[in-house]
């Protein structure tokens, strides 16, 4: 087999080659085409798996955020109860008046007209908005006081464009200490049910 004749020895080449370039093009076109089609199945085998597993989640954590979503709803009637509804100066008023105990030592002699309008914020709210300035003395520790909690039972309303100022004219040292404050208090308007 040594001694094969050049031209036999070159066709046996030639045909090597073109066995090893055919063997490559079907590598090529055929099974690297399949594996990849392969791959791609199981890529999306793999998502439509990750889908059925939340999907298993959801179907069981739905008794827990339906009780969830009760507790919410729940929270937002016993909030709307207490929301201001028809007339809001009167309900603004008696509002203060019951919050604004003794300790706290702030005087709110001056209320104004509340003025209701859309809620700005937040387009298509459910809710309107109504705004009242307010306007009296207090010392500052206790303005603070009173507004954090103020905040915290109302979580409907909130103070806005807060003003402090020390008293003028103020006679005695104590009354020195107190400070004037002005501020808006905007709160959240239930809607009337026709």
């Amino acid at each position: 087999m040594k001694k094969l004749s050049k031209d036999k020895r070159d066709k046996l080449i030639l045909v090597g080659m073109a066995t090893l370039i055919a063997l490559g093009c079907l590598w090529y076109f055929l099974i690297n085409y399949q594996e990849e089609r392969i791959a791609l199945v199981a890529k999306k085998v793999k998502k439509v798996q990750a889908d059925i597993d939340g999907n298993k989640r959801l179907i069981l954590t739905g008794p827990q955020t339906q009780a969830a979503l009760d507790v919410a709803n729940e929270k937002l009637v016993d909030i709307e109860r207490n929301m201001p509804s028809g007339d809001l100066y009167s309900w603004m008023v008696q509002s203060i008046k019951q919050f604004n105990k003794p300790s706290y030592k702030v005087e709110i002699p001056q209320l104004g007209q509340p003025v209701q309008g859309e809620v700005t914020i937040i387009p298509s709210f459910p809710y309107a908005q109504a705004t009242t300035a307010v306007a009296g003395n207090a010392y500052f520790y206790d303005l603070g006081r009173f507004l954090a909690d103020f905040e915290n039972r109302f979580p409907y309303a909130r103070i806005q464009n807060l003003v402090m100022e020390p008293v003028n004219g103020s006679a005695s040292a104590e009354d020195r200490e107190k400070l004037s404050f002005r501020m808006d208090i905007v709160t959240l308007v239930k809607p009337s049910t026709p």
